[in-house]
């Protein structure tokens, strides 16, 4: 019973999501094309090109796990469809789990889709691979889940969909601007800050590795070591997955 129920909801998940799921692959694709195009006048060397996917990967995980997960606990509590879904006999643990799995799965794609394209443009105009692609490809799947339970933990205690989906876009697109506050002007590493963790995306692929504090970036003072990042990540992921499970399972409709 729990299996079918886990199967049913972890499917009507995926359907939710195809759509932007799709448009962001597409937009994955063109994007690294735009960036490939920009090398070939000479603006990016190799390590540059590679160090701007990377980065263009890091910003796309937080707006696309937003996207997908900004309703996973708020949607059953604003549509009448969730005063039939909450009726059913179906421990709502389940229901949240499921649905916190197909969105990360199916940030999978676009994010595999960025990696493949990257690496086959850098074999295209640089004729190298780029350096240590499976273990960037790693932390990233880490910091896509990490992004995901935020982003679904936030909204299982938020009243409508836009406050997620305002905090997880705000969290993303804000990180470059808060981390030259922090580390440029204040001086202070925002290990307490998601977004950081992930920064260790773009700094394992740079050639050579980004020092803990590189003090030749304006934006990026400091960049995480790769104990620190998965540290920030999991913390992340454990805190939120359990504070989702725990508003959901007790929110009343």
């Amino acid at each position: 019973m729990k299996n079918l129920a886990f199967r049913a909801f972890f499917h009507a998940e995926l359907k939710r999501i195809k759509s932007p799921i799709i448009a962001f692959s597409f937009l994955s694709v063109i994007i690294v094309i735009l960036t490939g195009l920009l090398s070939f006048k000479a603006v990016f060397n190799s390590t540059e090109f590679f160090e701007s996917i990377s980065l263009v990967i890091w910003l796309m995980i937080g707006l696309v796990a937003t996207n997908v997960s900004a309703g996973i606990g708020v949607m059953d509590f604003n549509e009448k469809a969730g005063l039939i879904v909450l009726s059913q006999p179906v421990d709502r643990k389940i229901i949240f789990f499921s649905r916190v799995l197909a969105a990360f799965l199916a940030l999978i794609l676009p994010l595999s889709i960025l990696y493949l394209s990257g690496f086959a443009a850098g074999e295209l105009i640089y004729k190298i691979a780029m350096p240590n692609l499976f273990l960037s490809y790693g932390l990233a799947i880490l910091y896509a889940f990490s992004f995901v339970a935020l982003v679904a933990g936030v909204s299982s205690f938020s009243k409508e969909k836009s406050a997620p989906l305002s905090f997880g876009l705000t969290f993303a697109l804000l990180a470059v601007f808060v981390f030259a506050v922090l580390g440029r002007f204040l001086g202070i590493e925002p290990w307490f800050f998601l977004p950081y963790g992930g920064l260790i995306i773009s700094g394992v692929v740079s050639a050579p590795y980004l020092m803990h504090i590189n003090p030749g970036n304006y934006f990026f003072y400091y960049v995480p070591y790769i104990s620190e990042a998965i540290l920030i990540m999991v913390v992340y992921s454990v805190i939120f997955t359990i504070l989702g499970v725990v508003y959901y399972s007790r929110r009343e409709v």
